[in-house]
Order: C-alpha cells, then sequence, then structure tokens
C-alpha cells in the first residue's frame, strides 16, 4: 500500500520524502510476449513480403481492429518490424495506463473525501478516457508513419470503414 501512495503521489506532484523509506517498484508490462510476425523478419530487405501479422498475445493498446487493417497492407519486413516497435511501446504504455488506474482507485478505496488528495485522485480518475485515446492515437500515428502513401491512403480507408 505504501508503494501505491508514493506511486501515486509521484504522478500528482507531491514530495515524498517523509514516506520514501523504499521506492516504488517499477510498473511490469507483458512487452516480451508481443511478436508480430517472427524475430527473423526484421531481416529481409525492404522490398521482402513479411509473414502475416499475427499478434494474438497482447492488448493491441486498445486498438483492436489495427493488427486486422496493417494485414491487409502488404507490408515490408522492416515495416513489419517498425509495427511491432510500435505496438510494444503502445501496449507498454496501456500496462502502464492499467496499474495506473488501479493504483488510483486502491488510493481512492484509501482515502476519504476529507483528504486532500481525495480530490485530486477523482480528477485524475477523470481523465482515464483522455489518457486511453492519446495512447492509441500515438500508435496509429506511429503505424501510419511507417507506410507509404499508397499504403497510407488505403490504410485510412479501412479504419474508415472499421468505424474508426
Amino acid at each position: 500500500m505504501k508503494n501505491i501512495l508514493l506511486a501515486t503521489m509521484a504522478m500528482l506532484g507531491f514530495t515524498a520524502n517523509a514516506l520514501a523509506d523504499d521506492p516504488p517498484e517499477a510498473p511490469r508490462t507483458h512487452v516480451d510476449t508481443t511478436v508480430v510476425g517472427s524475430a527473423s523478419s526484421a531481416e529481409g530487405d525492404e522490398a521482402g513480403a513479411a509473414p502475416p501479422a499475427t499478434n494474438d498475445r497482447h492488448f493491441e493498446a486498445g486498438a483492436p481492429d489495427l493488427m486486422r487493417i496493417v494485414g491487409q497492407l502488404h507490408l515490408s519486413r522492416r515495416q513489419q518490424a517498425g509495427v511491432n516497435e510500435a505496438i510494444e511501446r503502445a501496449d507498454a504504455g496501456a500496462a502502464a495506463l492499467i496499474k495506473r488506474e488501479r493504483d488510483v482507485r486502491e488510493m481512492i478505496a484509501a482515502t476519504t473525501p476529507q483528504d486532500p488528495l481525495y480530490a485530486k485522485l477523482i480528477i485524475e480518475q477523470g481523465d482515464e478516457d483522455a489518457r486511453w485515446s492519446e495512447n492509441r492515437e500515438t500508435l496509429r500515428r506511429n503505424v501510419a508513419d511507417l507506410l507509404t502513401p499508397a499504403q497510407r491512403t488505403r490504410f485510412e480507408e479501412l479504419e474508415g470503414a472499421a468505424g474508426r
């Protein structure tokens, strides 16, 4: 509980010198299980076709249609490796968001409305949707930046069809 309090106070800009006997643990993520294609797919030349995208064991950073859309773009091996990296970064961000949300919920449960920290925690909780939207939009931009102009046009068409 102490680590949660320290982490929340740090997120909200409080100093916690009085409580800082132990530093808070770094958030754990599942990035090591995020795989699109294979490790060897990053070694090919730019023009070679990459294996189909297979990414069943990750959050997809809240963007479940992304893998289906990317699978239709005929990416090169280098582009596929770039998509892997973008997804890993977004998934790490999603894991941090999940931990942050859990920590804030626990802190709210541990405080009372009279506590000065309580109002800040409620505001923090209210900003969750905006943080998730930003994580998804960053992933989308990072993927789009890897595409050729023709692929980018197709990407946007497919996103529109998916209801983005």
